[in-house]
């Protein structure tokens, strides 16, 4: 798929350790449960112990079967009956459902942020802004799966009622399930992605590749219904579809006993082979994880389009291409195994098809292959798709994941913005260790990642936090969670955060003072600490200017990474502020990442130490702004978290890169219009502005857009404005 474009919208995420009451509400705040024994505890009782409030409960979303006395309990949070976005619990109870342990993370005080859930959009005015805001949606496209699930969400800052909005396109060329995060009230997309995730009768199976062979005789016979004469690829569990080179198309019917329907790309019957790899799917889930794959009968849906190349599940069925030059038809024990547990993450964790939690969705789907292939054969290659891979090789290689030329094998190598499909490399490789550590197997690694994915991921997991998940699988199945963590670090991956210290960086902050001429390549991470003093106020980190595109990351007590951290702005550019409200004595931790390579770009932390306003708050803007001849400019500073009015001695620094300066008027613009001179065309023959001027501003408020005028008077001479600032 390609990389889903970035939101121009800021992601604030505040998480504490451990929970601890707030003493004045002051926003929904996430907060993180970590283990708590809990003594055998009536599981009613459980949100009254964790403080959840008015308004909040928990209900069962997903259980496991009574294992050794007790089992395993995914319990939604919800406000006023509707569904927190990404917060749960994972409750161990024993067999009379009382709770003996819980973790994972709940939302408070959302009732600060959102008095009422009655949306004022309907489900269907949600499914109409996805279509209109869904670029690739062909004309004529035919429409179905349509999805609208509502939501408490505060991903993105305070809490709001969203739709969680999909629905499945296919123009029988490119077919398309756009999924968006919507705003219930105000129609807002707040964040969008590709949500299509690719990858008793008898007959034969197999392909050129690996050889043909005989259900019924190599293999046991298909589990079809028998009417009369004629037999339908139908049973409890499995129903096999053929679209016969469209878009859509009925079970398949033969005459009994024996299908043959129908040779084509080198294998000699993909209905075949998708009804009895269904089956064998739908057994392994049940016998190693103690439930069926999905809540409803598996769909296999085969001879898809003409020439399509992939597999994919649509949110309701699996659907299967007959391949073309790379590929035979997509009917292996891996893919659909690989499609199906589309369907198992989608229904259990949710994990976002997009960024780290993408990657980590597309390898859990990788490990079902195997653990199919193990549970069907005895025996596994580690290898996606290599039985219908044309030629030598594979899709992918887990053991090996950079073998493909594309995929990463190591959480430094991941970078916003990669393929999911590549960075599934990291958890793949990190089962492929698993499953090869003495004592383990494809089958114990799987089931501790897939108990992962029942009761501890949520939608935006990261790698980090993913493996937390999976530690917490191996203590409850009684395995050793020391391997797990073992595994997990050959990859770079930590329940801690990571266990190597971060790269170096720019080192210590000084308030209001600005690190310039920072540069990096893609991917690349620097970090700096800036220690705030007790009654410190109006606390703010400022990236700006330069080249390229760098992503700012705060966090309080210990560096940030791509999935931990309390602020990041997430823009498009290097201009990028997170202003801190409850600002902790302590050190902050900030990272400057490269989306892309970047370079000339400042960064400032800065805060009011004095209890008031005025002071340290420093502000700047280092984006060009071209100066034309006799025309006028400006260039925008948005102030905020200053307190009451700007100071009498507000600095004003300015740098322009002019020939023959004399030609210019330079004005400082108050958020009400005032107009505050500070040069007017001096005259003279130097080149260049580079100078601090003192304004007394004391009548203005300080907080809002503050803007730098530059006049050009004269013709011949040019230039820009390379940077300015203001310090309170």
């Amino acid at each position: 798929m390609s990389p889903t474009p970035r939101s121009n919208r800021i992601k604030l995420l505040v998480a504490a350790i451990g929970m601890v009451a707030a003493s004045a509400a002051t926003a929904a705040t996430t907060q993180q449960v970590p283990q708590q024994d809990l003594g055998g505890m009536p599981t009613d009782r459980l949100s009254a112990q964790l403080g959840l409030g008015a308004g909040m409960a928990l209900t069962e979303r997903t259980a496991g079967p009574l294992s050794n006395g007790t089992r395993t309990v995914r319990m939604q949070q919800t406000y006023r009956g509707v569904p927190v976005y990404g917060h749960s619990v994972a409750v161990v109870q024993d067999d009379r459902g009382n709770a003996l342990r819980v973790r994972g993370q709940v939302l408070e005080d959302v009732q600060v942020d959102l008095p009422s859930v009655t949306p004022k959009l309907s489900p269907q005015r949600a499914q109409a802004i996805l279509a209109r805001n869904t670029q690739a949606l062909a004309r004529g496209a035919d429409i179905s799966v349509e999805q609208t699930r509502l939501f408490v969400y505060a991903e993105q800052g305070p809490a709001r009622l969203v739709y969680v909005t999909s629905f499945f396109a296919d123009d029988g060329v490119a077919p398309t399930r756009p999924t968006a995060i919507i705003d219930a009230n105000t129609g807002e997309v707040l964040d969008q992605w590709e949500g299509l995730t690719y990858a008793d009768g008898f007959g034969p199976g197999g392909n050129e590749k690996i050889g043909r062979y005989d259900y019924g005789t190599d293999y046991p016979a298909l589990d079809v219904q028998e009417s009369g004469s004629t037999c339908s690829m139908v049973n409890t569990n499995v129903e096999t579809h053929n679209f016969n080179h469209g878009s859509s198309g009925p079970i398949h019917t033969f005459n009994c006993p024996t299908n043959t329907v129908k040779e084509i790309n080198g294998a000699y019957s993909p209905l075949n082979d998708a009804h009895h790899f269904g089956g064998v799917v739908y057994d392994m889930f049940n016998d190693y994880v103690g439930a069926p794959p999905l809540t409803f009968r598996l769909k296999m849906n085969v001879h898809y389009g003409n020439g399509y190349e992939n597999a994919f599940w649509n949110g309701s069925s699996m659907t299967f291409g007959d391949g073309l030059n790379t590929f035979h038809p997509l009917v292996s024990l891996d893919v659909s195994a690989h499609e199906v547990s589309h369907g198992f993450t989608e229904q259990n964790s949710d994990l976002q098809y997009q960024y780290q939690s993408g990657g980590m969705n597309e390898a859990f789907s990788d490990m079902a292959g195997e653990a199919a292939e193990f549970f069907d054969r005895g025996s596994n290659d580690f290898l996606v798709g290599a039985d219908i891979f044309k030629g030598n090789g594979s899709l992918r290689y887990m053991c090996n994941p950079t073998q493909d030329g594309a995929s990463i094998d190591h959480a430094d190598d991941y970078y916003d913005g990669l393929d999911v499909h590549y960075s599934s490399g990291v958890y793949n490789k990190a089962y492929c260790e698993l499953s090869q550590t003495s004592g383990w197997d494809p089958k114990l690694a799987f089931q501790v990642f897939a108990y992962a994915n029942q009761f501890e991921w949520q939608p935006t997991t990261g790698f980090d936090e993913g493996a937390c998940g999976v530690e917490a699988g191996a203590s409850e199945l009684g395995l050793p969670v020391a391997d797990v963590t073992a595994a997990f670090a050959v990859v770079g991956v930590s329940c801690e955060g990571g266990g190597e210290d971060p790269p170096p960086g720019g080192g210590e902050l000084e308030n209001g003072v600005p690190e310039t001429g920072i540069a990096g390549a893609s991917g690349s991470q620097q970090f700096w600490t800036l220690e705030v003093p007790a009654g410190a106020s109006n606390l703010v980190f400022q990236m700006a200017g330069g080249t390229g595109d760098a992503d700012l990351y705060v966090r309080f007590g210990a560096a940030p990474t791509t999935t931990t951290y309390d602020c990041r702005p997430y823009l498009s550019g290097n201009n990028e502020t997170c202003s801190i409200a409850n600002v902790q004595e302590g050190t902050y931790h900030v990272m400057v990442r490269g989306y892309s390579a970047f370079s000339g770009v400042s960064l400032t932390g800065s805060f009011n130490d004095d209890g008031g306003g005025g002071g340290n708050t420093y502000f700047e803007n280092g984006t060009d702004v071209q100066i034309r001849d006799r025309a006028t400019v400006e260039s925008p500073i948005e102030v905020s978290g200053v307190a009451g009015n700007a100071p009498s001695d507000l600095e004003v620094t300015v740098s322009i890169d002019h020939t023959y300066v004399g030609d210019l008027r330079v004005d400082l613009v108050a958020p009400d219009g005032s107009v505050y001179n500070l040069r007017n065309r001096s005259g003279g023959s130097a080149n260049d502005i580079d100078a601090t001027y003192s304004v007394d501003a004391s009548s203005e408020v300080a907080n809002g857009v503050w803007k730098l005028r530059v006049n050009d008077n004269y013709n011949y001479d040019t230039g820009k404005i390379d940077l300015w600032s203001l310090q309170f």
